[in-house]
């Protein structure tokens, strides 16, 4: 009907208007829906620059908190006295001084009496009077309890910094306040995290009290407002609901900046972080995108109309068209004729060949007419033909459901030429379809790849030999590292091994509060031994005895040959009566070997001695010391026997 209303100039006016139409229509949908996405994606946003930032100071407040406890604990309790800091002071210091080094955001540590009284220091000089007449040093003589207390932030007079004190009360065995443990954190230092947080030109990131709603750190920086409260801040009125995060989306009081917010409560401190993503920000790209639309959809238009004016003038040139495709169809014809690779046409329904190009001689041998009008696995091994026939019936049932994709398939297959040999070949084949979606045709190029088969399989043969040695090279290598800690002699670890696990175990032992064991001993009389019946012999004796231990240790101990004929066992997690048990059963089975020499069997001893880790000593030297010298003594006492070193 609309044919035969309008003629065809109308017609293809009429198309391109509507088809304008569409495309505006279409791009204002795409933007609404990009503007609700990027709103729907903000909050979330917002959820990771706090998550990140929470993870991050939890993790440092964690690691500071229990520096301060084990602080805490481990002073004197009469060093908080000032009759008694000349006494204490070197020592003190000495362990501040370990303890600061470990926090870049701590600019040391402070020990105070009850009074305020600054005691001891290690980092950076701070001025510190007036300590008494502060609130947040007042606290914990008020109040019970050893949980953290956090001071107001506190700008140096002395160089210009802010820093924020936590504090950790020590109390004696009745409650009463002996002194105060703190750290000053550098807000400073703190401020450069939040520099590498993304969160836009326009966006803002915060530290605040949980407790009060007082500001503690802001990027950008607002001097003014820290250790203020801001009125009617809504995300301090639901942390004080008891929500641990969320967002929300409000104009910021201080700026009236519209700004998606997050806010996360710092573990179980009394601190919370707040993100803000500016709407501004975070729709930049949408407004970039908003133009770029409307210049495309312009450019669209005046592309359509010229595209129309063409196309209103090709009514007049059809007949120059039809000789230019009569023209196209004679040079495919002739690249066809002229290309390397083999072009053919199949009707399906037959599953013959309807055309072959001439290239086909040259791949296997035979004229195009030998070709044409065979089926379609004449020329093809049983196997390939099998596979074929099966691809192109499920082709065939997806496109019939629709699938466009089945239209086109990359296959390999093998083929036999006129001379008997067998060649690869990759065939592209394209299934044609008609104006009702039925395939009748295949389309397919057939190209010669036999050679690089060859190739491929050469290039994996050689992958397959380099991987393995590779594999070799590890192996070797785990081999060597197996022999830089073992000692050749005795298969036990060597003494380098040792220093590296005794510092860490002794570590281990003072953070989780573990027992420690370390029994050292050797062999009685060993260079008599040697003297008398030779190396081999004293060798021997060193291997049983190495057998001895291994057969009697547990998977965390450490037997090592500390060097000649002394060994060393480190005892994790093991008290030291039963170190001194482990001790006594080792004396007793070694006094039970004997070497044999000939008819004549060698029987030797050993001296042991133990130390034990924290009552002994609480470094790694003191401990071998100490087992050394109890070593000693159980030889200068008789030796073939067990000594427990005592001061």
């Amino acid at each position: 009907m609309i044919s035969r209303a309008f003629g065809a100039r109308v017609r293809l006016v009429l198309f391109f208007v509507f088809t304008w139409l569409g495309v505006v229509l279409l791009l204002a949908f795409l933007l609404n829906e990009g503007r609700r996405e990027a709103e729907r994606k903000a909050p979330s946003d917002a959820l990771g620059v706090t998550s990140l930032l929470e993870a991050r100071l939890a993790a440092t407040m964690r690691r500071l908190q229990g520096n301060l406890e084990h602080l805490a604990a481990s002073l004197p309790r009469d060093a908080f006295t000032l009759a008694a800091v000349g006494r204490y002071r070197e020592a003190v210091v000495n362990e501040l001084e370990l303890f600061s080094g470990q926090f870049p955001e701590v600019s040391g540590f402070r020990v105070m009496d009850a009074e305020g009284g600054l005691l001891y220091a290690s980092g950076v000089a701070l001025e510190t009077s007036g300590f008494a007449e502060r609130s947040y040093f007042n606290a914990p003589a008020v109040q019970s309890g050893n949980a953290l207390y956090f001071s107001e932030v506190i700008t140096d007079k002395l160089s210009g910094r802010t820093f924020l004190f936590v504090i950790q009360p020590v109390r004696d065995a009745h409650g009463g306040l002996l002194g105060l443990v703190a750290a000053p954190l550098d807000l400073d230092v703190l401020a450069k995290i939040f520099e590498t947080i993304n969160v836009g030109s326009k966006g803002v990131v915060a530290i605040w009290r949980a407790d009060d709603g007082r500001q503690i750190l802001r990027r950008p920086a607002v001097p003014d407002q820290v250790n203020q409260v801001l009125a009617s801040n809504p995300l301090h009125r639901r942390i004080e609901s008891g929500e641990k995060l969320g967002t929300m989306r409000v104009p910021a009081m201080l700026d009236g900046l519209d700004r998606v917010y997050a806010f996360q409560r710092i573990a179980d401190y009394p601190l919370y972080v707040a993100g803000g993503l500016a709407v501004d920000d975070y729709l930049a790209e949408w407004r970039q995108t908003l133009w770029v639309a409307a210049v495309s959809a312009l450019l669209l238009f005046l592309s359509l109309s010229l595209v129309l004016i063409r196309l209103l003038r090709a009514e007049n040139e059809e007949e120059v068209t039809a000789r230019k495709l009569s023209q196209s169809e004679a040079r495919y014809r002739m690249l066809a004729e002229n290309s390397h690779d083999v072009i053919w046409t199949l009707d399906i329904p037959s599953r013959r060949y309807t055309y072959v190009s001439p290239s086909i001689t040259d791949m296997c041998g035979y004229l195009p007419e030998d070709v044409v009008g065979q089926s379609i696995d004449a020329r093809l091994t049983p196997e390939s033909a099998s596979r074929l026939a099966r691809d192109i019936d499920q082709r065939l049932r997806r496109i019939a459901a629709g699938d466009k994709a089945a239209s086109v398939v990359v296959s390999e297959l093998e083929q036999v030429c006129k001379d008997g040999e067998v060649i690869s070949t990759e065939v592209v084949s394209s299934y044609l379809q008609d104006a009702d979606g039925v395939a009748h045709t295949i389309l397919g190029i057939t190209r010669n790849v036999s050679e690089r088969k060859a190739a491929e399989l050469a290039l994996r043969e050689t992958n397959r030999q380099l991987h393995a040695r590779i594999e070799e090279i590890g192996r070797l290598q785990v081999a060597l590292q197996e022999l830089a800690v073992r000692d050749s002699l005795t298969g036990l670890y060597n003494r380098r091994y040792l220093d590296e696990t005794l510092e860490r175990e002794v570590s281990r032992a003072r953070r989780e509060g573990n027992p420690l064991a370390l029994v050292m001993l050797d062999i009685d009389y060993f260079k008599r031994v040697n003297d008398t019946y030779g190396h081999q012999v004293g060798d021997e004796a060193l291997r049983m005895l190495a057998t001895t231990l291994l057969a009697d240790v547990r998977t965390e101990d450490v037997a090592c040959r500390y060097g000649g004929e002394e060994f060393l066992i480190l005892l994790p997690n093991m008290p030291l009566e039963t170190a001194i048990q482990r001790a006594e059963a080792w004396r007793q089975a070694i006094e039970e070997l004997s070497v044999a020499l000939g008819n004549f069997h060698i029987t030797f001893t050993i001296s042991l001695g133990v130390a034990a880790y924290p009552e002994h000593g609480k470094t790694p030297d003191d401990l071998t010391r100490c087992a050394d010298q109890a070593l000693y003594r159980a030889k200068h006492e008789g030796r073939n026997q067990v000594s427990v070193f005592s001061a």
